[in-house]
Formats: structure tokens, sequence, C-alpha cells
């Protein structure tokens, strides 16, 4: 069933009042503020995976967009204001239609006293193919795994009513061939009764007139010919994989205070935090204590230029990659150019479009931060890399007080080598790919989890009792022994050891690791697919807490 966050339904219930009001008032100030309302749940419709939503608050939008323009001509004539009004109703209609109680957080802070936590909760996924499809029985043997209610659906037959599915996978009957025109149509047919689902289709042709193809008939995402099922799967799991959201921070640099509320009032109706300063001498405690993701910087300031001070601001390392926005009436384009070659990233001229300000900051500030991810994350598991996984754990000692718990783990795939020879790096990967996200859902916010390399992970547990933890990574392990990885024959089962060391046995992050990976090793040599902890320094070798073979082995 589709759920529609509160928060969501409070930005459609903002959007309905400031439609009223611009209709009673036909003020275009009033309009303003119903187009950045949109803006605004497009964006969130957007980062909930809501595709037909998206698209039709995106129509509105431009509808809205060529109206912005020139204030003479508000009042928009009556048949403007109907049509705008009609296509309203009908995002406001399927957004109420949806509205539930606020959605549980996907971890719990414990998780074995929230068993049910929303990671598991079952999501319907569509599987449209020929009957015995064997990527369809693979896919859904591995989606139930992971909390999916998958459904099996013939191509020739029409979808029956019912709640929009979470995504609906296209399945064709030949690998790498166009999709035949009556497959297109029943994509077409099920785009129009599932407007809010997310449509995969899956081994399309690599050229440009089949995906634009199906991208018309309704696909959100065209999976190349070879990519097969760990691909879809791995897609399908990051709709519901959610990146915390942090606040927006901007700090401006204007000292002009009407230019300052109106520049903070913009950013504010998009969502994005902000602090102002008029001198440009106090920049560098400003950012200190702000840390901000991107600065609006004027361009002509009493003591200095804009320029001046970002080429001072790029002389220090901490932002040479901060985004620096510069506002001006400047309209010399040399002038420009040459603003943005000694260290600016955009030029905007006043005075700004509030809609094409708040879009300029917020893409700057996700193309910004998506570079710090890439720098501290994996790329294959979004887990954190070895040396942040190292400097996070170095963290949490710092932070320790003396009676502080920690428990480090790092486990290891089995016959990895095997799986990569067997059946392919890209199921591999898979393999890879499924126990990071074992491990996302059985472990807290508040855990350290990193791809220390490889096949091999580090987990760091704060405030766990030792025997708690054991506990939690046998679990872990049990569930991941008969997790099955799909791929084109079926799917294969793996099993992953793992080592322990805790506080207060050993005090440092080279210590714990150190102890853990050797626990690790014992754990390998005495057969596999099993958890050991290490001893007591005074204790002359590994001595095995836990060992708990998976059936059948």
């Amino acid at each position: 069933m589709l759920t529609i966050a509160h928060s969501v339904i409070a930005l459609a219930e903002t959007l309905e009042r400031r439609w009223k009001s611009y209709r009673e008032g036909g003020e275009f100030d009033h309009f303003v503020e119903f187009t950045l309302s949109l803006n605004g749940l497009t964006e969130q419709l957007n980062r909930q995976h809501l595709p037909g939503l998206v698209r039709a608050c995106q129509e509105l939008e431009n509808k809205a967009l060529a109206l912005f323009v020139d204030p003479s001509m508000h009042p928009v004539a009556i048949d403007q204001a109907n049509a705008i009004e009609r296509h309203l109703a009908i995002i406001l209609n399927e957004l109420y239609r949806h509205e539930t109680p606020a959605v549980q957080g996907r971890r719990s802070t414990d998780p074995q006293d929230e068993p049910g936590e929303a990671w598991n909760q079952p999501r319907e996924v569509l599987l449209v193919s020929r009957p015995g499809h064997p990527w369809a029985a693979s896919l859904s043997e591995q989606l139930r795994f992971f909390g999916f209610t998958p459904r099996c659906q013939a191509w020739e037959k029409e979808a029956p009513a019912q709640e929009a599915p979470l995504a609906i996978v296209f399945i064709p009957d030949r690998e790498g061939s166009a999709y035949p025109p009556a497959a297109v149509s029943a994509i077409m047919a099920m785009r129009t009764q599932f407007p809010t689902s997310y449509f995969y289709c899956l081994s399309v042709p690599s050229n440009l007139q089949s995906i634009v193809l199906l991208q018309r008939a309704g696909a959100d995402a065209c999976v190349p010919a070879g990519n097969k099922v760990s691909d879809v799967l791995s897609r399908i799991l990051d709709l519901v994989e959610t990146r915390e959201q942090e606040t927006h921070r901007v700090l401006v640099v204007e000292d002009s205070p009407t230019a300052v509320a109106h520049i903070r009032r913009s950013l504010s109706q998009h969502g994005i935090d902000s602090r102002a300063i008029n001198d440009p001498r106090q920049l560098l405690e400003a950012a200190a204590d702000y840390r901000p993701d991107a600065i609006l910087m004027d361009m002509y300031m009493p003591f200095c230029t804009g320029v001046e001070v970002t080429s001072a601001l790029r002389q220090i390392p901490e932002y040479q990659a901060l985004p620096v926005i510069y506002l001006s009436s400047e309209t010399d384009i040399a002038q420009q150019v040459e603003a943005l070659r000694l260290g600016g990233d955009q030029f905007l001229t006043k005075p700004i479009n509030p809609i094409i300000l708040a879009s300029v900051v917020k893409t700057k500030i996700e193309r910004y931060r998506d570079m710090l991810y890439s720098g501290r994350h994996d790329s294959l598991t979004g887990l954190l890399n070895h040396s942040t996984s190292k400097g996070a754990l170095e963290t949490l000692l710092r932070q320790r007080t003396g009676a502080s718990k920690l428990v480090v783990a790092m486990l290891d795939i089995d016959h990895f080598k095997s799986v990569n020879d067997n059946f392919g790096h890209p199921v591999g990967d898979q393999v890879i790919r499924s126990l990071a996200w074992l491990l996302r859902g059985r472990l807290r916010n508040t855990d350290l989890i990193g791809r220390y390399g490889g096949e091999e992970f580090i987990l760091a547990l704060p405030d766990a009792e030792l025997p708690r933890a054991i506990a939690l990574l046998e679990q872990i392990r049990e569930d991941f022994s008969v997790l099955p990885h799909a791929h084109s024959h079926g799917a294969l089962r793996a099993t992953f050891s793992c080592g322990v060391a805790a506080l207060p046995d050993y005090s440092t992050a080279s210590e714990l690791i150190e102890a853990a990976d050797q626990a690790l090793l014992q754990a390998k040599r005495a057969g596999r697919n099993r958890v050991i902890v290490a001893p007591r320094p005074d204790q002359g070798s590994v001595v095995r807490m836990q060992v708990k073979e998976a059936a059948g082995r």
C-alpha cells in the first residue's frame, strides 16, 4: 500500500492554502508563494520515489512558471486559473487519498527491542513476465527475504484494481531485444493505472530508440541487457534505502539588509537554513562556526570585493571545494567570467528569481555533498570506506567515558573467490551488497558499518554489552547463510566468518581491529561460518566464545 508521509501532506495543504489565497486576491506575491510551494512539493515527492506524482507536479510547475515572469499578467485569465485548479485537484486528491500516520524510522535505536522495524515491513513488487520465467522466480525469492511481497503477472493479463505496488518490474521474453508493441502498450496501460509506482524495464538493448520509446511509455529505469537480476534488486532496495536528509545551510555575505531579507526569505521557503553577515572580514569565523554547505557572496562590499574574499577562502584546504555563488547587478560578461575564473562556482544577476536562486543553491549543495559522500563511502555498498571507518572508530574512542562499552567486529565472506570464479564478478558484487544491506537493516543508526576492503567488513557497536552483541552477530550470520543471491540460473547462498574484540580488553583503534582480525582468522581456520571472540590480552591464545555452525555444514 502506498503511504504518503505527513511532511508531504503538510506541504500539499500549504500549497492548497496559497492557491486559495491567490484566487481570492489575485496578487502576484500570492502566486509567487504558490509556485515556491509547488516547487518544494515536487522535490519532496521526487525524494520519495513517486514518479507519477512528480510528473504531474512538474507539468503544473511549468504552467505556473510561464505566468511567473510578468506581474502585470495577474490575476490570470479565468480559463488559465481553472486549468491550474483542475490540475492541482488531481495532485491533491491523489495525495490525500493515501494520507497515513507518520512512518516509523527505517532502523530502530535498539534492534533487539524493536523487532518489527520498518525496514522489514512488506512492500509489494509486481513482476510482469511470461509464466515460469527463471528471473521472476529467483528475484521473487530474494525480494521476500528483504521484506518485500512479490507478485507475478503474465504480460497478456490486465492488472486487477488494487493499491499501487511500490515497483513494477517488466521482464521481456527475449533478452536484449526491443520490446514488442504489445509489451509497450501494456506498460502504458499500467502507467495510467499505477501513476505512483516505479517502473523498471529489464534487459533493454543499448540503443537510444528503445530507451526513449520505453521512457515515453512510462518506464522510470531501463536496465541494460546483461545487468540481469542483481542490478534490479539493488535498484528496488534503493527505493526504500533513504540517506538521512540534512538541512541545507547557506552563509550569506551581503551588506544590504534589504537584499539579505529577500534572499533569506526565498531560501527559507524552500527549507534552506541560512545565516547572514554584513562584513566579509567575519567570513572565516562564521564559516568555522556555522559549517555552511554553500556561500552566497555579494560582488561589491565596502571593505573588499567578493572575488577577493573567495580567492582568500580558497587558500584554506577545508574550503577549496565549498560552493561560492556570486550575487551582483554586474552585467559585464567579461567581469562575470573573471569572477568565476578566480574561484566562484556560479554568477546570479540581481534581482534574483527566488525559484532560480533556490534551485541553483540546492543543485550546488547536492553536488558538493555528493563529492564529500563519495570521498567517505564505498561506491559499491554505500558503507563507510576503509580510511573513513578507521577514523570513525578513533572518533568513537575519543568520545568515550570511563564506563563506555564498545564492541568491534571484523566480517569476511567465506569462499568468496569461488563465487566470482563460478558465477562472475557481478554476482560477487551482489553478494557483497546483500551483506551490506543486511547489516544496515539489523544494526542501529549509531553503529559504525564499513567496508574494510574486498569482501571484508568492519563494525563498531557503541554502548553494547558483549554477550548481546555476539547474539546479534550470530543472528545476522544465520540470516545471511540462508539469504538467496539471485543469478540468471537460480540463486546461490554464502556465509561469513566473524571475529570480535571489545573494550576494555583492547583500548585503541589499532588494537581492537588487530584483535578482531586475529579472531576472524581463527574463525576461518576453525571451519568458517562462525563468530569467535578475541581473548583478553593476558590469555595466551584466541578463545572461542561462540561457535554456531549453520544447519547442514
